[in-house]
């Protein structure tokens, strides 16, 4: 088995690992938050945590996206697009799940909007992690070049957005380009 092979297999099954540990954390979290913790479901909860799980179901999403690009050797990820348009969404949803919590503070025990605060924080450190900087260091070669560079990279879905973003103005130059020169002559 050559090591190509073995770095495509590995990565596959990093990718799908990577794909389902997303999902198994919302249900994680879900139950840590409001089985152990006895957290009641104030609208500051809820709102931390459907914004958390929001964000986990867009990683999900991106990685098994990017396992269908691999799998397939597509040039780009397929649906790559719907992230683009993921981005202001999630945006608006941090913005819109803050005012929740912090209108939630005020006369509430703190059961009712720490563990939302707590879980903002976590969707806010996922949406950094999934469409700004890479934020996830959990493999040798991550560590090794941010050591190395001391500074955080570009996330991967960032990467795939700057890069698509570049091929489809290029092809809308092309489309454009042609039919000037087809409406001149």
């Amino acid at each position: 088995m050559t090591s190509m092979i073995r770095s495509r297999a590995a990565l596959t099954t990093r990718l799908r690992t990577l794909a389902t540990l997303e999902l198994v954390n919302t249900a994680l979290i879900g139950w840590v938050v409001f089985v152990s913790l006895d957290a009641p479901a104030s609208a500051a909860n809820t709102a931390g945590y459907v914004l958390v799980t929001g964000h986990l179901v867009v990683g999900a999403g991106y990685w098994a996206v990017k396992l269908r690009q691999l799998r397939d050797a597509l040039p780009r990820p397929p649906l790559i697009a719907v992230f683009r348009r993921l981005r202001p969404v999630c945006a608006a949803g941090l913005a819109v799940g803050l005012v929740v919590i912090a209108t939630s503070v005020a006369g509430q025990p703190g059961a009712a909007w720490i563990p939302g605060l707590v879980l903002y924080a976590l969707a806010l450190a996922e949406y950094v992690n999934y469409f700004h900087l890479q934020l996830m260091h959990d493999t040798r070669a991550d560590w090794r070049r941010l050591l190395r560079s001391r500074r955080l990279r570009r996330s991967h879905l960032s990467e795939d957005l700057r890069v698509h973003s570049v091929t489809r103005v290029r092809r809308q130059h092309r489309t454009s380009g042609a039919h000037e020169v087809r409406t001149r002559h």
